[in-house]
């Protein structure tokens, strides 16, 4: 990292840790945040989740990224290579979702689609990861259909995949794949990595892994077929409520 990286993270108003000693001579943080406690608690889920994407092989050590929305037009993203598995405060930066201000040049090479998302669509919280059974399908496909009932009522109707012009342009079709997530979960920027909307980090978090379950659906039906034939097909008709029976306060499938 640039001395100049090192003055802006200095200079950034939205965190600073100012460090004391316990009992034990061990150093302490006490986060300084632009929106208090509700800062401090988003920043303790995207330490969580961005964790569990590296521990559960969605995510390299140091690959993809993760915001939440805050405020009226503010995000929390991690900053530009940061640690994805063992995540420090420095690494979360808060920034505009409309304009460039002194944090947008050390905010996450892909801020631009996060941005994107969140003027385009209801998201609270985008989180991409590199799932790598679904970034093999990107590969040879260019949208993927859920096999399977999850797949269907987790990232239904579809996930569209996205081919950026230039190697490493993915932010140049940022506003395309934002507007695919206005009627889709999930979006695939082809031969690279997946971006999930939620309405919070869990629900982002949710949507990541069942598309990389979707993925594996569809290479292992595609592997056994040379086996057992075709596949049992699924039902075409769609029950009115989630579990098939009426009148128990069951999301509508409609």
């Amino acid at each position: 990292m640039s001395d100049h990286d090192d003055a802006l993270i200095a200079a950034d108003t939205a965190l600073a840790v100012e460090a004391s000693e316990d009992g034990d001579g061990r150093r302490q943080g006490a986060l300084r945040t632009r929106y208090g406690a509700e800062e401090v608690r988003l920043r303790e889920e995207m330490d969580v989740y961005s964790k569990m994407l590296v521990q559960l092989g969605l995510l390299e050590f140091r690959g993809g990224n993760l915001s939440v929305r805050i405020g009226d037009d503010d995000m929390l993203i991690t900053r530009r290579a940061a640690s994805k598995g063992v995540p420090g405060p420095e690494d979360v930066i808060v920034t505009s979702i409309r304009e460039n201000d002194e944090n947008a040049f050390i905010a996450s090479s892909a801020m631009e689609i996060h941005r994107a998302i969140y003027q385009r669509t209801d998201a609270r919280a985008v989180i991409h990861a590199h799932p790598s059974k679904t970034v093999s399908l990107s590969f040879f496909l260019d949208e993927l259909i859920p096999p399977d009932e999850n797949g269907m009522l987790y990232l239904r109707p579809r996930v569209s995949v996205i081919a950026p012009p230039t190697l490493f342009g993915w932010n140049l079709v940022a506003e395309e794949m934002a507007d695919c997530l206005r009627e889709e979960q999930v979006v695939v920027q082809k031969w690279h990595g997946t971006f999930a909307k939620g309405t919070d980090l869990g629900d982002a978090f949710h949507r990541t892994r069942a598309v990389e379950f979707m993925s594996a659906h569809l290479i292992r039906l595609k592997q056994l077929r040379a086996h057992f034939g075709e596949p049992t097909p699924i039902p075409t008709e769609v029950a009115d409520v989630i579990g098939g029976l009426p009148g128990r306060g069951l999301k509508s499938m409609k």
